[in-house]
């Protein structure tokens, strides 16, 4: 018999459990809505690096379908200014691109080595040898580049060349090649001490250039370059042979600051009508052997298709040089012995504008000659040149 304090129990039990209390329940909500936001906010970082991803790789995308134009564009270039209707297209191409410059840099060579002393460059070869005397001007030039030589810590022992390092092994200056090519002169330099670039804008030397070029050049480099010893007795990059990419034509002159022999690794080269054969020969060579086109052209090469002979090696006494196309001849330099360097004069003239020294343009802002050839440096304004381009896309 069920009594009623039986029921009573039944009924008890049959209730629910009391819930959390209101304070539990908020804190509770707070927490799940944190949770929440936090999850949304994963969600949020998750979409916004995933779309950052996109961007990146969108952008590289672009740069190297950039990358890929411009080296088609100089491999165009390369191939075609071998041939006489490649050379005719891009100087028209020039033409169309700036007429009245190019105007202008034309009949201003003519005025000007029509009156100027200088020496010819021969054009099939493209090239001349220069004596330490060769001009008036070199003994000061050669005082010059010592002076500030042994100003960035450089100097040159009685019987062994011995530049003076810090304590990284580094002379000053930026690097170039690796470790065995450096440059020395910084735009500041260069205005520091004028007498540099008046000489590669006198008439003797820019004369000799624009007479070569048919119109007067944009000067683009003044720098002293500065090897030492490679370790290992692999050649790299320009210690190899190689035509530069600049346009289809330039001059450069290389100018030995001190005594020069092979143990100093002249600047070495071939002259521009035997290079023309030599790299139709070694391209033949290299599809006869299934091997790729390469811009470097190694000792073994030149060798294979009797060219050994036409090298020329740029030795001689403080002073002398050479002015040369070096986007016409192969050459090479920079192959230094252990315990020797070579400090030599550098100077390029180019027919395209090309990023280079940004020069005192005021200086010559009265000599329409000079401040043609120095006016579009003003580009490169703030910036610095690390090397010499001797390599280039789809030459290296």
């Amino acid at each position: 018999m069920v009594t009623t304090e039986d029921r009573r129990a039944s009924k008890t039990s049959a209730e629910p459990a009391a819930g959390p209390s209101l304070a539990t329940r908020a804190v509770l909500g707070v927490v799940n809505r944190s949770a929440k936001v936090v999850r949304n906010g994963m969600k949020v970082r998750s979409h916004l690096r995933r779309g950052m991803r996109l961007v990146l790789q969108g952008a590289k995308v672009v740069r190297h379908a950039v990358l890929r134009r411009r080296m088609a564009l100089r491999g165009l270039r390369y191939r075609s200014r071998w041939t006489p209707r490649g050379v005719s297209a891009w100087r028209a191409a020039a033409f169309i691109k700036a007429p009245r410059e190019t105007s202008q840099g034309r009949h201003l060579a003519e005025q000007h080595t029509s009156r100027a002393a200088h020496a010819e460059m021969a054009r099939d070869q493209g090239f001349k040898l220069l004596a330490p005397d060769h001009f008036t001007e070199m003994p000061d030039v050669i005082t010059t580049c010592r002076r500030i030589f042994e100003s960035k810590g450089g100097r040159y022992g009685s019987e062994v060349a011995a530049p003076a390092a810090d304590q990284d092994g580094h002379l000053g200056g930026r690097r170039m090649k690796g470790d065995f090519l450096r440059n020395l002169l910084s735009n500041e330099d260069l205005r520091r001490n004028p007498l540099l670039v008046d000489f590669a804008l006198s008439d003797a030397a820019m004369g000799m250039a624009a007479s070569y070029l048919g119109t007067i050049p944009y000067l683009n480099r003044v720098d002293l370059l500065f090897s030492v010893p490679r370790p290992g007795d692999e050649k790299v990059s320009s210690q190899l042979f190689h035509v530069d990419p600049e346009g289809l034509t330039q001059v450069k002159f290389f100018i030995n600051v001190f005594d020069v022999g092979d143990g100093e690794g002249p600047f070495t080269f071939i002259p521009a009508d035997e290079t023309a054969r030599i790299i139709h020969d070694v391209n033949v060579l290299r599809r006869q052997h299934g091997k790729q086109h390469a811009g470097r052209y190694l000792d073994d090469e030149i060798a294979a298709v009797g060219a050994s002979g036409a090298i020329v090696c740029v030795k001689g006494p403080q002073g002398s040089g050479v002015a040369v196309d070096t986007s016409r001849c192969l050459h090479l330099g920079s192959r230094v012995s252990p315990g020797s360097f070579r400090l030599c004069l550098y100077i390029q003239y180019c027919t395209t504008r090309e990023r280079g020294n940004a020069f005192d343009i005021a200086r010559y802002q009265h000599d329409p000659v000079r401040h043609f050839a120095v006016r579009r440096s003003a580009a490169s304004a703030g910036t610095e040149v690390s090397a010499p381009h001797q390599s280039g896309p789809g030459l290296s």
